[in-house]
């Protein structure tokens, strides 16, 4: 009953010259007798609905209750989250950036990690939470805090960290006073805003023309700061977007480099993205390489700079440190295994 009510809801409509084309979702929810009630019925009912909508639209779902126990497991870790936002209980990680050339450190990239109860909370677990409750700019603007006043003392200690590469999300680059925020914070810190990068995903670009987004991402690379495309090749952006004077860096998402050596079509993929970028004057890293076989490959390949755990992984501030000061004194391995 439920499909064929969602599948004649599809059904073209004409009014006005125009075709309409509607749809609905519909969450199911069937009584079993015992001692529930019609408030809970339909409850369950709305959590089907809720979940029919989160996969696409245009269909149906029926109530289980392992989903009203993922609904109560999200509503707690929102709890959790809002409770941690406020105390600022989140740490800040750093992995560096390397050039496969010589092995230079040539950046930074400040990631954020939560330690809940004795656990740590995976970022691919409450990130997409606290985008959801609109908590990204106050979970935001305590990374970068942190992390901005980290790389001030690596500067003021000359440490060579390349630059710093933060990362922001739609919501944070809507908030009206977000440029200020950092430019101040920045001048507070007493970090040059030359040694800061802005990492944005591809969406990003397509919301800035109706947000605001665009003015406020070329105020902050008028300042300086650089602006890099993170996981670039998975999203939707326009060759419009990408030039030398929108974006300074691409960053080739891990999916690509991911066994390279074994993926004809991830090879084909880099290759062409790495030309791609040198054709527009655009620098380039590749995300994600862990093997000495796959940064062999993106060096073969002419990629210029990397950023994986076959690098080095994300590290607090001291561990961080302490591989700078010591990465300064010594070449990278990556010499090593072109010359091999």
């Amino acid at each position: 009953m439920a499909e064929r009510i969602v599948t004649g809801l599809k059904q073209p409509l004409e009014f006005a010259g125009t075709s309409l084309k509607p749809s609905a979702s519909a969450g199911i929810a069937l009584y079993h007798g015992g001692n529930g009630t019609v408030g809970d019925l339909i409850v369950n009912a709305d959590l089907a609905l809720y979940l029919a909508k989160a996969e696409g639209r245009g269909s149906y779902q029926l109530f289980a209750t392992t989903l009203r126990d993922k609904f109560e497991e999200k509503a707690n870790l929102e709890r959790e989250l809002r409770e941690a936002i406020t105390s600022q209980a989140f740490a800040v990680h750093y992995q560096p950036q390397v050039s496969l050339q010589g092995g230079k450190v040539i950046g930074v990239e400040a990631l954020v990690r939560w330690e809940m109860a004795g656990r740590n909370v995976s970022p691919g677990e409450f990130l997409p939470v606290a985008e959801k409750a609109g908590l990204m700019p106050a979970l935001g603007r305590i990374v970068f805090a942190k992390a901005i006043r980290t790389a001030a003392e690596w500067h003021r200690a000359g440490i060579d960290f390349g630059r710093l590469s933060l990362n922001v999300s739609a919501q944070e680059l809507r908030e009206a006073d977000f440029a200020c925020h950092l430019l101040d914070l920045l001048k507070q810190e007493g970090l040059p805003t030359r040694l800061v990068a802005l990492e944005i995903v591809e969406t990003v670009m397509l919301d800035d023309e109706n947000t605001g987004i665009g003015l406020t991402l070329k105020r902050l690379r008028k300042a300086g700061i650089r602006l890099e495309l993170d996981d670039f090749g998975t999203g939707y952006a326009s060759l419009a977007h990408i030039s030398a004077n929108e974006v300074d860096r691409l960053k080739i998402d891990r999916r690509f480099v991911r066994d390279i050596d074994k993926n004809p079509a991830n090879t084909k993929i880099v290759k062409a993205i790495i030309e791609l970028a040198r054709g527009l004057g655009i620098s380039i890293v590749a995300e994600g390489a862990e093997t000495d076989v796959e940064l062999f490959w993106l060096h073969d390949l002419g990629c210029p700079a990397v950023q994986g755990y076959g690098i080095a992984f994300p590290m607090p501030s001291s561990q961080a440190e302490a591989w700078l000061a010591t990465h300064s004194l010594a070449p990278h391995r990556t010499e090593a295994i072109h010359v091999a």
